[in-house]
């Protein structure tokens, strides 16, 4: 029998970025045969595992977020950091990879139980959108929280905005031309997840580039920064012209160019406004100072003349969110009213269905013990109200939900590390409330 640690290696060794994710998908579903499960998937590649009189349905989405390696597809090397774990030179996929380990690991010592996993999360919940694979169970354990002891009753809503400006061609002749480029960790772009670490301060490399361009006085000939749209972004980079001197700092390195004087470039002013007057970063926090409604810079780059920018907004309440949105766009018209405007993207919340005496909500807090526990919703976006709405769709009205998981670290980043001993600990709580049902 292999334990958890053992399966998530495997799974670390098979790529599987968002969209990239057959051989995974391959790899379940052959182990969950070998479990005498059977086995149903969708057009989604979501697929159910399934056993005999289930009674609780355990659910984790089988896609990651590519950051250096995974990006490239590449097998991941993982190595133990302390207490902690890491993949070399990429995002590690705990997130939630480490979900779908459990459970491949539950089913061989259960015959009676079910799960759910889902594809393609990390790229706008697509998998749990477009579900079509009904569970028995009425109730179901989402395994992607990243806080130790915190049960998750309900999450954050979210959109994505692409907001686009056409810049007007700079026809004046400069002294200088410069790459700037930022100086990821040493400037302090370490990025991170833009819903649970918005709260943080993480430095955005697009926010701060934006105002390093304007100080400078420059004119824009390239654009290009960030990495996912849900990631707080690292990377940037920008070739502009400038009559200033410019030198390198702590947060971007600066290298003149030689090029010919006839290079485009662009009055960027429309772009550069849009970015540093948007609230990027936390908008509002509840009583006990959890962050409830927050605004993430995700993606820069200039095509030809037209700039654009993506963003990402969550909001833990319906109103808030759209008033969210609202501002976003309202922003961009304020700017340029014949600014280009498109939202990719919108989900609701995921608003609580499970009281507090609840019977099994009860055992869950019971298995956690000794350990103290925080009831929440957090600011990120889980699947659990989108699945609760596919049941629904599909005639199963009774299914509650709730989110639990070991502590991960700056996911959607090369710094995303698992906390060995919350897993271990994790995976107790989870056989103690097995072994008590």
């Amino acid at each position: 029998m292999k334990n958890p640690l053992e399966i998530f290696e495997q799974i670390c060794s098979i790529p599987h970025k968002s969209f990239h994710t057959q051989k995974l998908f391959e790899y379940i579903c052959e182990f969950s045969k070998s479990c005498g499960y059977s086995i149903q998937s969708d057009a989604a590649r979501n697929i159910y595992a399934r056993s005999d009189s289930p009674k609780l349905c355990f659910q984790s989405h089988y896609d990651m977020v590519g950051v250096g390696v995974a990006e490239d597809n590449q097998p991941l090397e993982l190595y133990k950091d302390g207490q902690f774990l890491r993949a070399k030179n990429s995002s590690l996929g705990a997130d939630n990879g480490i979900g779908v380990a459990l459970q491949l690991y539950l089913m061989q010592k259960h015959k009676d139980l079910e799960f759910l996993f889902t594809n393609d999360e990390e790229v706008g919940l697509l998998g749990a959108k477009n579900l079509e694979l009904n569970i028995s169970s009425s109730y179901l354990i989402n395994l992607d929280s990243e806080v130790f002891a915190e049960i998750v009753l309900g999450c954050a809503g979210g959109y994505d905005l692409s907001v686009s400006f056409d810049l007007k061609h700079e026809r004046e002749n400069f002294a200088h031309t410069y790459a700037i480029t930022s100086n990821a960790a040493g400037g302090g772009f370490v990025g991170g997840h833009s819903g649970i670490e918005i709260g943080k301060n993480i430095p955005n490399a697009i926010v701060e580039l934006a105002h390093y361009i304007r100080q400078a006085e420059g004119k824009i000939s390239a654009l290009k920064a960030g990495e996912k749209i849900n990631s707080i972004p690292v990377h940037a980079h920008a070739i502009i012209k400038t009559n200033k001197i410019l030198h390198s700092t702590q947060k971007f390195s600066i290298e003149e160019i030689q090029t010919k004087q006839d290079l485009a470039c662009f009055d960027g002013s429309k772009i550069l406004e849009y970015i540093m007057r948007s609230k990027n970063g936390a908008h509002v926090k509840n009583d006990s100072g959890d962050v409830i409604d927050s605004l993430n810079i995700s993606l820069l780059d200039l095509k030809k003349s037209r700039a654009n920018v993506m963003l990402m907004g969550r909001a833990n309440t319906q109103a808030l969110l759209e008033h969210n949105l609202l501002e976003a766009k309202n922003l961009a018209l304020s700017i340029d009213p014949h600014a280009q405007i498109s939202l990719k993207d919108f989900y609701p919340p995921w608003e609580r269905n499970i009281e507090h005496d609840d019977t099994f909500l009860q055992r869950v807090i019971a298995a956690f013990t000794p350990y103290k526990i925080k009831l929440c919703e957090i600011h990120a976006g889980l699947e659990c109200g989108i699945l609760q709405e596919r049941f629904q769709a599909m005639g199963k009205n009774d299914v509650k939900l709730l989110s639990i998981g070991p502590s991960i670290n700056s996911p959607h980043s090369l710094n995303e590390h698992l906390d060995l001993r919350t897993f271990e600990a994790f995976c107790e709580v989870v056989e103690r409330l097995l072994r008590d049902r």
